[in-house]
């Protein structure tokens, strides 16, 4: 109990801009989209007006009042300290202090930029150091740059831009650059059958770039093109309390220690009437992809990626307190016999939250999502507007290895609560607690799950 609600603390108290901040943990397996904002919803100004800066000299709330007491401020802006706690089944308690400083843009009257390093402690990794700096060169605008160094196995450099009104049109552009070694990586093997007991841990090294180009069609469709180019390969893994991948799977290991080559691209062609990119009310949301990689085209492999998602949002008061939010994606992927780490996974961060990151693989999955996301209140944290929700939920899905072997009595469920803070136009801090078949898990993240 004492652990909820530290995580429950912290995650109220949580900055607005670890919603800026790209996964580690991101997975190319899963279909990736960018989502281009529709027309403006009927209701969208009513949703949003309550949230808005209020300047009429309202009085502090006592939130405010403690939170004065502890931040620095500085001519260039307020540094505010926040520790870290989270915990993840696939490594356990990670512990911490992060000091955050927002830059003031005195041009343009808003935080022109954000540097925050983190110090933590996790028994496996050892100590981890971390430097993470945003820029806002306008209000949509966004450049991120992370670097990150860990005593055992972890290590990151990460940079981003992203304009969604690239050259002044509707053209939404993206660009990543990733160098990896990621910590938190477990394999059980493939198939909706296997059991946890099989869990080997590994690092997964990772290097690459992706580009995305989004164009309006008509109204609420859009194509977009996806470059992918990453290389991969398996190295021993930090948690020393299971065996590695080379002990329970040595096969799998001799055929993904070395570097492979993965060059990709995908085409979607999708429907967006939602009202918000990033934190959506209500709006339909409804896609088709094709992911193709090319032997002797760069790649390794050849191997062919489809999907169908859909997302849809019941807005059922008309003023955003009360929203369904449902979601169901089909992946199905052709071609030779890939190496685990690009086939479509099922897991806490890709749609089944009671367990950890990588615990299902398969030659294809389906997910299907929903939760109630009831907004209790709305008040002003840290000078920021925002809603507290809670959101029961209700996880459901597998992973086969042709189309024609999904089965219903294959179906994985979890079930749980999640409480977000979410402050406008796009933060979502959040924390869900799951339960499955498995047990539980507590995962800390940012952003809607879909």
């Amino acid at each position: 109990m004492n652990k909820f609600i530290c995580l429950t603390l912290i995650l109220i108290f949580c900055p607005p801009l670890f919603a800026l901040e790209t996964s580690e943990y991101k997975d190319i397996r899963d279909t990736k989209q960018i989502d281009v904002l529709g027309d403006k919803a009927k209701t969208k100004e009513t949703i949003t007006d309550p949230l808005k800066e209020d300047e009429s000299g309202e009085k502090e709330n006592p939130l405010d009042k403690f939170f004065s007491k502890i931040i620095i401020n500085t001519k260039k802006g307020p540094i505010f300290i926040l520790p870290i706690l989270d915990s993840s089944v696939d490594l356990g308690p990670n512990y911490g202090v992060m000091p955050i400083w927002a830059i003031r843009d005195e041009k343009r009257k808003a935080i022109g930029s954000v540097i925050a390093p983190s110090i933590n402690y996790n028994e496996y990794l050892k100590l981890t150091l971390t430097y993470r700096h945003y820029l806002f060169p306008n209000d949509k605008t966004l450049v991120v740059g992370r670097a990150k160094y860990s005593t055992v196995v972890q290590r990151e450099l990460f940079l981003r831009y992203f304009n969604p009104e690239f050259l002044s049109t509707d053209y939404r552009v993206n660009g990543e650059f990733h160098h990896l070694i990621m910590g938190k990586a477990s394999y059980y093997g493939k198939g909706p059958d296997t059991q946890k007991e099989d869990r080997a841990t590994f690092a997964l090294a990772k290097t690459g770039e992706e580009f995305s180009i989004s164009m309006p069609i008509f109204e609420n469709f859009y194509l977009d093109f996806t470059h992918m180019f990453f290389q991969y390969k398996t190295k021993e893994g930090p948690v020393k309390t299971i065996p590695q991948l080379k002990d329970n799977f040595p096969d799998v290991y001799e055929s993904t220690r070395l570097n492979q080559n993965f060059l990709t691209h995908k085409l979607a062609l999708f429907y967006d009437s939602t009202d918000h990119p990033v934190v959506p009310k209500e709006g339909t949301y409804v896609g088709i992809s094709a992911d193709i990689s090319q032997k002797g085209f760069v790649s390794d492999y050849s191997y062919k990626t489809y999907a169908v998602q859909a997302k849809h949002y019941f807005n059922h008061r008309d003023d955003g307190r009360l929203i369904t939010a449902v979601h169901a994606l089909l992946q199905d992927q052709k071609g030779e016999d890939v190496p685990f780490y690009v086939m479509p996974v099922l897991g806490e961060s890709t749609g089944l939250r009671s367990v950890g990151d990588g615990r299902f693989v398969g030659g294809g999955k389906f997910v299907f999502n929903i939760e109630e996301r009831i907004t209790v209140s709305r008040l002003p944290v840290l000078k920021f507007l925002g809603e507290l929700e809670i959101s029961p939920f209700l996880d459901m899905g597998t992973v086969f290895g042709t189309l024609s072997t999904l089965k219903a009595d294959k179906l994985k469920f979890g079930y749980g609560l999640a409480v977000r803070i979410v402050i406008k136009p796009q933060v979502v801090c959040a924390a869900d607690f799951a339960i499955g078949a498995e047990g539980t898990n507590v995962i800390i993240h940012v952003g809607y799950p879909f």
